[in-house]
């Protein structure tokens, strides 16, 4: 919120109405096993020439002999797998064991000082035991839990090192293929979302029916390590009309009370992390609804809206305008005709109850960027900034607004329709975005269980290239709803 809009308010209006930063106590990735079908991607070019049958310890996520390993929760996971360069006939057994007397030669090799990771810290899956079935070329993969140590520092990196110990007879081993490395950074009290003073903003959506927004958390810039969003909505609380008390009330479902109800868990790492976390406001079949209440339903509303921010610690609100009755009963002094001039109302009366949160609206309905001025005041001053549907795209700007305030895009992540099919989730379009002035990106609807299937994550990446110039890191681990604990995914993203 721009220092005018901010000194208006505080002028204007009273003070809104009147936990430790909990990490995820664990992880775990996907075991080895049950039955998962792998195929995993290593470099088959590193076999090229041989004739014997060879195989290669590797990351599973960048295939490679060498990783890094951020610590930015008290306990992670990676995973090593084996794979070979044709069919072996029989069965093959494999051990990984733990090797610190590798760190001097590592070392010394790289002109590096880095500190033994201790092996107490480090727990091999299995007891480090692959098994290859006689038609497996790769085999599933191997669990490597790391936990943090006291006294471990951000200052330091520190080597966890790995090396096959014993495989069948008759099996060779690919030069320098018998060894995984590992560079280990405390990065637990560095999760920031700052990306430059002028960075676009992102935010994204969860429907809590379905998705934890926990999951904010995994997606960081490969670079930077910055987080990539910048804004989380919970979607969604709602309007509601109680005809026995006859008032308009602020509902929460199920689905929405738990994260409430839970906020240290759920709420406060996002926050902590530089996340800021908005509530979803929307209609709800009723005769309620964002552009129809009266100027006095709004007053009361909007002070109900800040009480509730204050007591659940939240940095604001969105406003969506639908799923209401739009033919509500004219005859109930807290209900109006639905119109720009009401939904405009119940904005700027929300903002003057808290002006230091965030007020953000959903471009449908009344609510777009034709909203008018109210008593005197234009909507670019009671509104922070404004996403338009994802079937419109780019928002415009309301009055009093720049494209500072607006999105450049808005990005369906599920249904994979509406503004995607014009390429607004690509590369090209939000590096325009940018040059354009526009100084937010969104995205609706991320889930785990969509990642792959739907590219939830590759579109994300493509915005990142286009915005920041940097990729998405893997994405190697999910929340499950309503759980603190990451579990891996099938696939790494």
């Amino acid at each position: 919120m721009n220092s005018m809009r901010n000194i208006f308010f505080k002028r204007l209006a009273p003070a809104a109405v009147l936990s430790a930063f909990i990490v995820a106590g664990g992880m775990s990735i996907q075991g080895c096993t049950g039955e998962i079908a792998i195929d995993i991607d290593y470099d088959k070019a590193a076999f090229d020439g041989m004739t014997e049958t060879v195989g290669m310890l590797s990351d599973l996520g960048t295939s490679s002999s060498e990783a890094s390993l951020d610590m930015w929760q008290d306990r992670m996971e990676t995973s090593v797998c084996f794979s070979l360069n044709r069919e072996p006939g029989r069965a093959i057994d494999v051990k990984v064991e733990y090797d610190g007397e590798y760190l001097e030669t590592w070392n010394k090799v790289h002109g590096t000082s880095y500190e033994l990771y201790p092996e107490a810290n480090v727990t091999i899956a299995d007891g480090g035991n692959i098994l290859l079935a006689p038609d497996d070329r790769n085999s599933v993969p191997l669990s490597v839990s790391v936990s943090a140590f006291e006294g471990m520092t951000s200052s330091s990196a520190y080597l966890i090192p790995l090396k096959i110990t014993s495989v069948t007879d008759g099996i060779g081993i690919k030069e320098g293929g018998d060894r995984v490395t590992y560079i280990v950074r405390d990065t637990r009290n560095t999760l920031s979302t700052y990306k430059g003073d002028d960075a676009v903003k992102t935010v994204v959506f969860f429907e809590l029916g379905d998705a934890n927004p926990l999951n904010a958390l995994q997606f960081r810039l490969s670079e930077s390590g910055a987080l990539f969003f910048d804004y989380v909505v919970l979607f969604s609380g709602n309007i509601n009309y109680s005809p026995s008390e006859n008032r308009v009330y602020f509902h929460r479902n199920d689905d929405v009370q738990f994260i409430l109800d839970h906020a240290d868990e759920y709420i406060r790492p996002l926050q902590h992390a530089g996340i800021k976390v908005l509530m979803g406001v929307l209609g709800n079949h009723d005769d309620s609804g964002l552009s129809q209440l009266s100027r006095r339903a709004a007053e009361s509303f909007a002070g109900e809206l800040a009480a509730f921010c204050d007591t659940y610690q939240l940095d604001g609100v969105c406003f969506d305008d639908e799923y209401s009755n739009t033919s509500p009963d004219l005859s109930n002094p807290l209900f109006t005709t639905p119109s720009r001039d009401a939904a405009a109302r119940l904005l700027y009366e929300t903002k003057k109850a808290m002006p230091e949160k965030t007020l953000m609206v959903y471009y449908l309905g009344y609510i777009n960027s034709y909203l008018p001025s109210v008593d005197g005041v234009e909507p670019g001053f009671f509104v922070d900034f404004a996403v338009d549907d994802y079937r419109a795209g780019a928002a415009e700007p309301m009055s009093g607004m720049t494209l500072a305030q607006c999105s450049g895009s808005s990005i369906e992540l599920s249904k994979q329709q509406g503004s995607n099919e014009a390429g607004d989730d690509s590369e090209a379009t939000a590096a325009l975005r940018k040059s354009e002035g526009y100084g937010y990106y969104m995205f609706f609807s991320l889930n785990p269980e969509w990642y792959a299937t739907r590219s939830q994550v590759n579109r994300c990446r493509n915005v990142a290239a286009g915005l920041y110039g940097q990729n998405i890191a893997q994405i190697t681990h999910y929340y499950e709803k309503e759980s603190t604990e990451l579990t891996a995914l099938e696939r790494p993203q």
